[in-house]
């Protein structure tokens, strides 16, 4: 429904605005319920903003979790860690930017970057007690590439909310693949 409001013609959604901006002028009265309206409007969809972000976190630390756990027991140690190495740096690409794209300025796309480094270095800890040898290999090797990550990521979310970066690109590492 959103969505076909979204299409409309410009001339509807100005005349929308105006009606917006008229109705409390010309009804006094109708202040506090439009400002009530309006209110839990906003509520909603903040709320709905954070629940498709945790639904995006969560399915993008399920794939990474699930692809470091399909290993074969005939890989070497060496593949074992190539492979898991691939997809960290795979997940990291993919969190940086969609913590870029969904975050509302520097500060919030640092602390959802580390947000989805925490979720992926939690369920891996989550699935090791259950992995058979290699898939622990696998999952070890990438927790340790995370946990330097995680620490860079931390000290730079810790900067970002002091209001004193380096740099501004310094909010999130430097792409590592």
């Amino acid at each position: 429904m959103s969505g076909d409001f979204l299409k409309a013609h410009p001339l509807q959604l100005i005349g929308v605005g105006v009606l917006g901006l008229a109705v409390p002028i010309f009804f006094p009265a109708l202040r506090p319920q439009l400002a009530a309206l309006l209110k839990a409007g906003a509520k909603l969809a903040l709320e709905a903003e954070f629940d498709a972000d945790e639904a995006l976190a969560d399915g993008l630390v399920d794939t990474e979790v699930n692809t470091l756990l399909r290993v074969s027991t005939q890989d070497s140690e060496k593949d074992l860690c190539d492979r898991s190495e691939a997809t960290v740096n795979r997940f990291l690409a993919t969190a940086r930017a969609s913590a870029a794209r969904r975050g509302w300025d520097q500060q919030d796309v640092a602390h959802r970057y580390h947000k989805r480094l925490v979720k992926l270095d939690h369920a891996i800890s989550r699935a090791h007690p259950r992995a058979r040898a290699p898939q622990r290999t696998a999952l070890e090797h990438a927790s340790r590439l995370l946990k330097k990550h995680h620490v860079v990521s931390e000290r730079r979310l810790v900067d970002a909310r002091r209001g004193n970066p380096t740099h501004p690109r310094d909010y999130l590492p430097p792409h590592a693949g």
